[in-house]
């Protein structure tokens, strides 16, 4: 077990946040406000990031983090299929299979100019994500989304992945909702999604990762 050194404490605030998982209640993300046209061509993950980045998101342009393990998984699933029954695919399933899509789209629907930027880093998605949107130095609003396994993965991703999100909204400074992180690196096991959500909602004193250790001031 490989020691955690903390390098250096950064603090924020955690002005607002919003979590969405599919559920028997909720299976789907509520994006009722995306005007019908453009909700109709909105991916599953797309949908799942636009609805919490839309009750998170401040007034004004900001920079936007979303991360993702697999992204847009079932458009890429979509198109391998293609591929194989047709020999070619869908040019507009092709533009939106890319990692960046869904801050793409949250950007044209908002008419945010500010800066995107997407992540992905495997099982550790989730923290690399928080420290990319920690690392802007500024007011920001980082997304985490993930759509469910599609069928034909299911035998090779275990656990099958539950269809979630969560956003949150940064920015520098103390003061109300203030968080301490204590960056560090270890070998602790990857983040989980629950975990998150539990510290963000009070159910949880911190929110450790390999990278950092999250914890009110």
């Amino acid at each position: 077990m490989s020691e955690n050194v903390a390098d250096r404490i950064l603090s924020f605030r955690i002005e607002a946040h919003a979590v969405w998982k599919a559920t028997e209640e909720t299976p789907k993300p509520d994006v009722s406000f995306v005007p019908s046209l453009a909700r109709r061509r909105l991916t599953e993950v797309e949908r799942a990031a636009i609805a919490v980045a839309w009750r998170a998101r401040p007034e004004g342009e900001v920079p936007v983090v979303f991360a993702s393990r697999w992204g847009e998984i079932g458009v890429t699933a979509k198109l391998m299929r293609q591929f194989h029954e047709e020999g070619e695919m869908s040019p507009a399933g092709f533009s939106v299979s890319v990692h960046n899509a869904a801050p793409g789209a949250f950007s044209l629907l908002t008419g945010n100019r500010a800066a995107y930027n997407a992540v992905a880093a495997c099982e550790r998605s989730l923290e690399i994500g928080l420290l990319e949107a920690m690392a802007v130095g500024g007011p920001a609003l980082y997304v985490y989304a993930e759509e469910a396994t599609p069928g034909m993965y299911e035998g090779a991703l275990k656990p099958a992945q539950a269809a979630c999100s969560v956003a949150v909204r940064l920015a520098p400074g103390e003061g109300k909702g203030a968080v301490r992180a204590v960056l560090r690196r270890s070998d602790a096991p990857p983040a989980q999604f629950g975990s998150f959500v539990d510290f963000l909602e009070g159910r949880a004193a911190t929110f450790d990762t390999a990278q950092f250790s999250l914890a009110p001031v």
